[in-house]
C-alpha cells in the first residue's frame, strides 16, 4: 500500500512540477506527459480503493488532497493566462480591422 501511495505522490509532484515549467515551445508535449502521469495515478488510486477501505486510506489523504488542489490551481492559472493572450490577440485583430475599414472609408 505504501509503495502505491508513494508512487501517486511522486506522479502528482511530477505533474505539478511539469505544469509549472510549461512554455509555448513545450506546451503540447508537457500536457501529454501530465495527462499520462495523472492517468497512471488514477489507476493506482483505483487499485488502492479496491483493496483497502476508505478509512485506511484517509490517513494519506491530506497530502494527496493538497497536491491535487495545487495541480488544479496550476491548470486554472495556465488556462487563464492562455485566455488573456487570446483576448489580447483578438483585440489587436479587431483594432486592425477597424483601422482598415477607416482607411477604406476615407478613400
Amino acid at each position: 500500500m505504501k509503495s502505491k501511495i508513494e508512487r501517486i505522490k511522486f506522479l502528482l509532484n511530477e505533474a505539478y512540477r511539469s505544469l509549472n515549467s510549461i512554455t509555448e515551445s513545450n506546451f503540447d508535449e508537457t500536457l501529454r506527459n501530465v495527462k499520462a502521469m495523472l492517468d497512471e495515478s488514477r489507476k493506482h488510486r483505483a487499485f488502492l480503493l479496491a483493496g483497502y477501505s476508505k478509512a485506511e486510506l484517509k490517513v494519506f489523504e491530506p497530502d494527496l488532497t493538497k497536491l491535487t488542489k495545487q495541480i488544479k490551481d496550476c491548470f486554472d492559472n495556465n488556462i487563464k493566462n492562455k485566455k488573456l493572450e487570446v483576448d489580447k490577440v483578438l483585440r489587436q485583430i479587431k483594432y486592425t480591422q477597424n483601422k482598415k475599414k477607416l482607411v477604406n472609408y476615407i478613400r
